[in-house]
């Protein structure tokens, strides 16, 4: 079921991105999104980015406000074998590579960090902020491996995907290993839990 879900969701985003654009949310409703999910969480000084591609909605207009709040940057680097991503310290005048499932991703020498906020992408999600992303897994293990690194710390750790509003469907099959976003931001809403 969640097969022909992927391969409707890819055409619908793909069409919304021709007609909208990757860059179609506000940097004033950037802002605002993120000074409410960031009001109390003084101590959260890591972000995980990702870098566009296939018509993803890009998180790349969220860096000035990062920058601002002097977060660090980084980008997921996958390690196809282990079925993991790292993250990579970034900024966005370094040149990237092309990664294992086509994805750019920074070199494997720059230095690893465990991100307190992570900014996810994904093919469509549902009101209660569950989303399908390709199928591979690869941000449900991380956020899971994430979650538990940090409750064991007795430290906030968030996600947030970001997704046009047309992307939203009634419901997504919810299975155990799937992990719901704690907020999204499209070019017109805000959801949280």
């Amino acid at each position: 079921m969640k097969s022909h879900l992927r391969l409707k969701a890819k055409n619908n985003r793909a069409e919304i991105n021709s007609k909208i654009g990757q860059n179609c949310i506000s940097l004033s409703h950037i802002n605002e999104c993120l000074n409410i999910i960031l009001h109390n969480k003084k101590n959260m000084k890591t972000v995980g980015l990702y870098y566009p591609m296939l018509d993803e909605i890009s998180p790349l207009s969220f860096i000035s406000y990062f920058n601002l709040k002097h977060f660090e940057l980084t980008l997921p680097f996958v390690s196809v074998n282990s079925r993991s991503m790292l993250f990579k310290s970034w900024n966005i005048k370094e040149n990237l590579i092309k990664g294992s499932l086509g994805n750019l991703e920074p070199h494997s020498n720059k230095a690893n960090f465990l991100p307190e906020l992570l900014i996810v992408p994904m093919l469509i999600f549902d009101k209660n902020l569950n989303r399908l992303g390709y199928g591979g897994g690869y941000y449900d293990m991380t956020i899971n491996k994430l979650k538990n690194h940090f409750k064991s710390k007795k430290k906030d750790f968030i996600t947030i995907g970001v997704a046009y509003s047309g992307q939203e469907i009634k419901s997504i099959p919810y299975e155990k290993h799937d992990e719901r976003l704690d907020f999204l931001i499209t070019e017109k809403q805000f959801y949280q839990k």
